[in-house]
């Protein structure tokens, strides 16, 4: 890598029908101060000018959230005894939605819909949830008050289609509610301007009736609870005209002036609300705009049975690496019909907490930096103090990190982690240490002489080397898991939206596939990322290698035994080759969604 470049983070290509429609390139490189989009600063010019001040929060409203790191997200509704994705998992109407019209399978629309019939959570305790989200740690909690099929989990006077015509026929809403205050937990609700099933939003646009009699007065209703930190809006990417949103910010902030609001209420594009809010993946670096990466502990955005929760490593990395780039994780699980947590699910929320009562320092209220994170893995800051995150594979002596602009006063591990040294010169930032299997990676705290907000963002990767490569293997498991799936476009971080990304998939008889990756001439990697299928689960990997091509034979340079959502690989010594190849040993359900080479 160059030693003490500092970055203009490179923007990546994007491919069509890589990602879903409501993503789009970034219009900063997130390190910039901040400037609103053109098509913002347009569309401010055009509402009533009574409204402007509600739009946006202040840093100063802001700053709990996002020292926060670490949320909780709740998708639970009567449909849980479906066992689907909640709304998505309905075969029916999707009324002014890309999809409405072409859904070709799912739980019949009368059969979700009359779940709530029979809706009893006879084990619902909303104390008992907001402890365990305290013991895991979390710092909020975003409850899903009404998701896109229109069930309303609360005493709302809109509709007869809530939660006190059920069975159980109390507001649990309200219990949750209070279980915040009482136990000091921030509060938003999700809440889905859509509603799929009310016949007012069947009808044709505009959406003025539906606003009026429906949308209005329920944003009232759920600004009337106690303790309400705010809104997580999920308009589905349809513009702010839809709802008058400002009107509904206004609404908002005139019951709670300090209130903040996700981007979802308008135009993902533009960049709305008081932060963005990458889906089901990593955001990018960006440290001049809030951001929030919300993900599934297992599978669903529901109860989808007793599903096997993501390791605890897996979780763990994500959320570090979310913290590095700057931004929040906002977890989802999805509790029983009858209101317990998957015991499953909780264990593995605690034993998260267990792990940030030990590390949490170098997480919570930190900001993303100085150095821009890479497969070697990334960096948090505070005050004076920098914390290393060395997530990737080292192969060599030590990892080498551009020189830090500043003196290293002192050092130490937070981890269990022997025999740590840190130089700091004109050949760069030297860290070297002994390996330590109990734990998931090391963590190396830094205390400088100065600020670390002082210091300008620092590159730590060299240029991505795979748009000039061609790409083979030795299957396709069919012509929608292909190989070239993982060529151009595949630029590890994204900005907004909802991010499905293609991935490569081996013939299930091919029991040791391989991907070939080839130049036209000698190549220079240093590193290499790696990210197994587009969930936030367990790796299929037993075993895999990388190979490079060299004195006509191939070279074994590394070998791992697993991938999961973050696997980086850092080499000493500069690779030079021509051949890169990935060999994966005994697979079973392989899916390959991302492999990122770099250059020094």
């Amino acid at each position: 890598m160059k030693k003490g470049f500092y970055l203009i983070v490179a923007c990546f290509i994007l491919v069509g029908n890589a990602f879903a429609q409501h993503h789009h390139k970034p219009h900063t490189d997130g390190i910039e101060p901040y400037y609103q989009t053109e098509q913002l600063k347009d569309y401010l010019k055009t509402i009533d000018p009574d409204y402007l001040p509600y739009m946006f929060a202040s840093e100063e409203d802001m700053q709990w959230w996002k020292e926060a790191k670490f949320g909780i997200f709740v998708h639970w509704a009567p449909s849980a005894v479906t066992e689907v994705a909640l709304s998505w998992g309905r075969y029916g109407r999707r009324p002014h939605h890309s999809s409405d019209g072409k859904v070709t399978k799912g739980v019949p629309e009368k059969e979700y819909n009359d779940t709530y019939k029979t809706f009893d959570p006879v084990n619902f305790n909303a104390d008992e949830w907001v402890l365990t989200w305290k013991e895991a740690g979390a710092r909020y909690f975003v409850f899903t008050a009404k998701h896109h099929y229109g069930f309303c989990m609360w005493d709302t006077k809109t509709t007869d289609f809530n939660i006190m015509n059920t069975p159980y026929g109390k507001d649990v809403m309200k219990d949750i509610a209070e279980a915040c205050e009482k136990h000091d937990m921030r509060l938003m609700w999700y809440y889905s301007q859509p509603d799929w099933t009310h016949p007012l939003y069947r009808k044709d646009l505009p959406h003025t009736e539906y606003n009026e009699q429906i949308l209005y007065p329920q944003m009232a209703e759920l600004m009337s609870y106690p303790g309400v930190d705010g809104i997580w809006f999920d308009g589905l990417g349809l513009p702010p005209s839809r709802w008058n949103s400002p009107k509904l910010l206004k609404m908002i902030r005139e019951v709670n002036p300090k209130a903040i609001v996700n981007h979802r209420h308008g135009t993902p594009q533009w960049h709305m609300g008081d932060f963005d809010g990458p889906e089901r993946g990593v955001g990018r670096f960006q440290v001049n705009r809030p951001w929030e990466t919300c993900d599934v502990l297992a599978g669903a955005w529901a109860y989808n049975g007793e599903s096997e929760p993501a390791p605890l490593s897996e979780v763990v990395r994500v959320l570090t690496k979310i913290a590095g780039n700057g931004g929040n994780l906002l977890l989802g699980t999805g509790p029983r019909p009858d209101g317990s947590v998957v015991d499953k699910h909780a264990t593995r929320l605690i034993e998260t907490g267990a792990y940030l009562k030990k590390y949490g320092e170098s997480i919570y209220a930190t900001q993303g930096g100085p150095y821009i994170s890479g497969p070697w893995g990334s960096a948090t800051y505070r005050g004076n103090k920098v914390y290393l995150h060395l997530m990737g594979h080292q192969e060599g002596p030590s990892i080498v990190l551009p020189q830090l602009p500043a003196k290293v006063k002192s050092y130490k591990a937070l981890t269990q982690h022997q025999g740590l040294k840190v130089k700091n010169n004109k050949d760069g930032l030297m860290i070297s240490y002994q390996s330590n299997e109990k734990e998931i990676f090391p963590i190396v705290e830094l205390t400088l002489d100065c600020d670390v907000a002082e210091i300008q963002a620092i590159k730590t990767i060299g240029e991505l080397i795979i748009d000039n490569a061609s790409i083979s293997s030795s299957s396709d498991k069919s012509d929608g898991f292909i190989a070239q799936n993982l060529l151009p476009g595949a630029g590890e971080d994204f900005s907004e939206g909802i991010r499905i990304k293609k991935s490569w998939r081996p013939d299930a008889s091919d029991a040791n596939p391989e991907l070939i990756y080839l130049w036209d001439k000698t190549q220079t990697i240093q590193q290499i990322f790696i990210k197994e299928g587009r969930r936030l689960r367990k790796s299929d990997v037993r075993e895999f290698e990388i190979q490079v091509w060299k004195n006509d034979k191939w070279d074994m340079v590394y070998q791992g035994k697993d991938i999961g959502s973050f696997c980086g690989v850092y080499f000493n010594e500069a690779l030079s080759s021509n051949k890169l190849r990935f060999v994966f040993k005994e697979q079973q359900n392989l899916e390959i969604n991302k492999i990122l080479v770099y250059t020094e």
